[in-house]
């Protein structure tokens, strides 16, 4: 069997080769290919190389998106493209970019749950000046809650902490709903990536979960626990404009530059 037919063999073989760091270039995608694969442009080079695959599970790559590569094994005739979480989680001084900065990562199976005008938020508290360009959460679905937002808000800091709403969000970005597991399945960290918008080191701000329709998208956590001074979830059952506070730990993770 081939190992670009085998994402599990594809994935283990990039790890094992991620430390040749020669092997690894930038390329840009000329088009797409019905069956998910890519034809691009590599290092610069004229000549397109046709039918990469790419190690993302959810590809949203089109003509003219900059992705990184890497011939596996050191052979120009095997190019991988490489998934975006692969990179920010093994941040590479060769390949500058995006990396993880704030995160939560405390997680039962207990969940919140945005649906229509139910909507669901919480804080964090940004550790340094940067950007942030994609958001990760722990999610999955009931029913098929349509396509999700993620949005980045202004927070009202100590005291109360709840999103402010009026002035509309900072950032935000979506994804479909209905492609996350059932209620029945385990979640998955799905990335929502955003425009990119620079936070301030030491303000705090809300990320905000909703929903298109009135099935429910689940966002992981856990109950009754506080690992940070005053952490906890707000919900809002009208569009946010009330918020109500829980003492409830909800996952996340936020990349930039």
């Amino acid at each position: 069997m081939s190992i670009l037919s085998n994402p599990d063999i594809l994935q283990k073989r990039l790890i094992d080769q991620i430390q040749y760091r020669l092997n690894v270039v930038k390329g840009v995608v000329e088009s797409r290919n019905p069956n998910d694969t890519f034809n691009c442009y590599i290092a610069g080079e004229t000549v397109i190389y046709p039918n990469i695959p790419t190690f993302s599970r959810n590809p949203k790559l089109g003509p003219g998106d900059k992705v990184v590569i890497e011939f596996i094994n050191g052979c120009r005739e095997t190019p991988a493209i490489l998934a975006p979480e692969d990179i920010r989680e093994r941040p590479d001084t060769t390949l500058p970019g995006i990396k993880l900065f704030e995160s939560q990562l405390v997680y039962e199976n207990e969940f919140m749950n945005a649906y229509g005008t139910r909507w669901v938020a919480y804080f964090f508290q940004a550790e340094s000046n940067h950007t942030v360009e994609s958001i990760y959460l722990l999610l999955n679905q009931e029913w098929g809650p349509g396509i999700i937002t993620a949005a980045i808000y202004p927070n009202e800091g100590a005291g109360n902490f709840k999103p402010v709403i009026g002035g509309g969000a900072l950032t935000s970005g979506t994804t479909d709903g209905d492609t996350l597991p059932s209620e029945l399945e385990a979640p998955e960290w799905r990335e929502i990536e955003v425009t990119p918008y620079n936070l301030i080191s030491g303000t705090w701000y809300s990320i905000v979960l909703t929903a298109t329709l009135g099935w429910k998208v689940n966002w992981f956590g856990k109950d009754n626990v506080v690992t940070a001074p005053n952490q906890w979830r707000h919900f809002s059952s009208d569009n946010g404009l009330n918020w109500y506070a829980g003492v409830f730990d909800l996952t996340f993770k936020i990349f930039g530059r």
